[in-house]
């Protein structure tokens, strides 16, 4: 309820500041706006993304139909959804570096209780394609930032994309035969919680569960002081918008396990401490360590996973909590 009223009033807010921006006698001068360093040749217009985006969504239909048995209207829906939440997505990326895809998923399944009731296997496919377009926003936001600050050609990362995109049906079903003959799926290291999580609520949505007698009151609360806080933002002066909470980062807070949050509030620190200690030093080797712990824990991730495969055992336990990592006492 926060994430959604967050982005839909901040939404509509930048729909209007876009709106005011087109007419000539309401001209807004933002001075923290930058302005697109790629010529006009180097940008993708809407001749390009629009047919792409158009035929992506009939392949979409055309293959989710058959293979779930659903009625054609169904997938439509679910597509549609799925661009709307995109905005949501981006915007929590955005701000928190955190994408909140499985939160997402879960308004589409409440969607589809509306759309097709009972229908447990329609309630999970439609989450899924609306957490498949969150996901592809919000990577692509990202790389987009990126090459923004590296005045890179959008061309040039748009042609990549389409690249990396062939290319990882084949690694993404590899990195899965890979991990699933090396460790029990769901299993002791890789639990799934989130597959679990998903089948209760398409469950819950269908009709073969139940929710606490107050949820509804509580959401629309939450939901409506998350809607007063983009207003009151947009209010105030440059120079206090920082006092302003966001809604989004306590929305993921309160949804993102602490395993996940703790970590992130101890970067944070350190960020701060080497910042205070070497500002230059920061500034030159901050991103590349980060990224070296990164690259480290997935390379190291999938070395586990081919010395698994091979029957390897572990070498140490240490440190390994009783009946976590198979193969240890």
């Amino acid at each position: 309820a926060i994430m959604l009223a967050d982005s839909a009033v901040s939404l509509g807010l930048l729909s209007a500041k876009v709106l005011l921006r087109s007419l000539p006698s309401f001209r807004v001068v933002d001075m923290e706006e930058e302005l697109d360093p790629a010529p006009p040749d180097q940008q993708i217009t809407w001749r390009t993304w629009l047919p792409g985006l158009i035929l992506a969504s009939i392949l979409c239909t055309a293959v989710l139909t058959p293979m779930f048995d659903m009625p054609v209207y169904e997938p439509v829906i679910a597509v549609l959804f799925s661009l709307l939440v995109a905005v949501l997505a981006v915007r929590a990326l955005g701000e928190t570096d955190l994408n909140p895809v499985s939160g997402i998923g879960k308004v589409s399944q409440l969607l589809f209780a509306i759309v097709s009731p009972g229908n447990v296997v329609a309630n999970l496919v439609a989450g899924a394609v609306a957490e498949a377009g969150a996901i592809s926003a919000g990577d692509m936001m990202q790389d987009l930032q990126c090459g923004h600050l590296l005045k890179a050609s959008p061309k040039a990362q748009f042609i990549a994309q389409l690249v990396g995109t062939l290319a990882s049906c084949v690694m993404v079903v590899a990195a899965w035969t890979l991990y699933s003959s090396a460790y029990e799926i769901p299993g002791p290291e890789f639990p799934a919680p989130t597959a679990l999580i998903w089948l209760d609520m398409a469950r819950v949505v269908s009709g073969g569960g139940h929710i606490a007698t107050n949820v509804m009151p509580t959401a629309i609360i939450a939901a409506v002081i998350a809607a007063l806080l983009p207003l009151v933002e947009t209010l105030l002066p440059l120079s206090r918008r920082r006092i302003v909470p966001s809604a989004m980062a306590a929305a993921i807070g309160m949804y993102v396990t602490p395993n996940w949050t703790l970590p992130r509030v101890a970067g944070g620190l350190a960020n701060y401490a080497w910042r205070r200690w070497d500002q230059d030093g920061a500034e030159r080797y901050m991103i590349v360590v980060a990224s070296g712990f990164v690259l480290g824990e997935g390379l190291t991730g999938i070395l586990n996973a081919f010395l698994k495969s091979a029957g390897v055992d572990w070498v140490w336990c240490g440190g390994c909590p009783v009946g976590y990592c198979s193969g240890c006492p």
